[in-house]
């Protein structure tokens, strides 16, 4: 009876840590999005061919570079953080960038994607936009459209804590895309 009950008093613990995994990373998105400081950042265009895999809206940054000081050297694939600011129409900017974490906020944890001299390319957290798989052709044309506008009307809602970014929403010409979408087929 005894191996029976360490039996099963091993199984229950080890479901519970297996369970524990998946629910603290479920718990970290969702307190970012309730208690996160929303950022807007503007959206580049991406390349038609490739903008659309599965239900997601592939999306790109219009900012996603940082110059930095010849005298300091980073590697692709190296966690760092970098800074952000804001403009006075309450848009996003990337700032400085560094190998520790700042002691004020607001700061994104990321990834070196590739360094060319002293232009260091970030690769950010929030490069997909997830939705319903029947609006996603027609929200991926819109995006890509109103990227490329003169006025690059497309942008997206962020939420971060403490370095840890959310992608919370994508609007075309200040709308959400759910939204914009359901005007359109009017």
């Amino acid at each position: 009876m005894t191996r029976k009950l360490i039996s099963v008093s091993t199984f229950i613990l080890l479901a519970l840590i297996q369970s524990a995994v998946p629910l603290s990373m479920i718990a970290r998105r969702e307190v970012t999005l309730k208690t996160g400081r929303q950022f807007k950042f503007r959206t580049a265009p991406v390349d038609p061919y490739d903008a659309f895999r599965g239900r997601y809206v592939a999306l790109q940054m219009e900012q996603a570079s940082v110059k930095v000081a010849h005298n300091q050297a980073f590697a692709r694939g190296q966690r760092v953080f970098v800074t952000l600011k804001q403009d006075e129409d309450g848009f996003t900017s990337l700032g400085n960038l560094t190998r520790h974490r700042p002691k004020e906020d607001p700061y994104l944890k990321v990834r070196v994607a590739r360094v060319s001299g002293n232009d260091v390319r970030l690769s950010l957290p929030f490069d997909r936009y997830y939705m319903n798989e029947e609006d996603a052709p027609a929200a991926e044309a819109a995006y890509r459209e109103h990227s490329r506008r003169e006025e690059g009307d497309a942008h997206v809602s962020v939420r971060i804590r403490r370095g840890f970014a959310v992608l919370e929403e994508l609007y075309i010409e200040g709308v959400p895309i759910e939204q914009y979408l359901v005007t359109q087929s009017d």
